[in-house]
């Protein structure tokens, strides 16, 4: 069993070297993780999307961790709100797994309607843009994805 610090470790070392894309890293990532507890689980994946210090080769380490969080999808131990405020600056607009995540793990009608929310009480640029595309994937998503 992992901790939130080993899984960080680990996603970096296998997304540096192997990329997001290797099936055997993936599955080998997914199993053990599967095995720790889910809360260590959900900030260690989340954790690419809202640290800074995280963000050296961001695309690959993100679309890691965003199609585990979505394969294993561990219950969120943040509020959807937060979720999505904490990962908006740093969060790679292509890494669609993530809303995919928020849509399975809280209703995509939910996420949907507070990024709408969300979105009518913005003024940053930066912060619209992302909420924009936030909802662009949720509006793809399709049960099962």
């Amino acid at each position: 069993m992992w901790n939130r610090h080993t899984i960080i470790e680990k996603i970096k070392v296998a997304a540096d070297r192997f990329g997001s894309n290797n099936p055997q890293q993936l599955k080998q990532l997914t199993l053990i993780c599967e095995k720790s507890p889910e809360e260590e689980v959900f900030f260690g994946l989340l954790s690419f999307f809202y640290d800074e210090s995280l963000q050296d080769n961001e695309f690959e380490r993100q679309q890691l961790s965003g199609r585990m969080l979505l394969r294993i999808s561990p219950a969120s131990a943040l509020e959807l709100e937060g979720s999505i405020y904490a990962v908006a600056k740093f969060w790679d607009y292509s890494v669609e797994e993530l809303p995919w995540y928020w849509c399975r793990t809280f209703g995509k009608e939910n996420v949907t309607n507070c990024l709408n929310d969300i979105l009518s009480d913005c003024v940053e640029e930066e912060l619209v843009r992302s909420i924009k595309t936030m909802l662009f994937w949720c509006k793809r998503y399709k049960n099962g994805t």
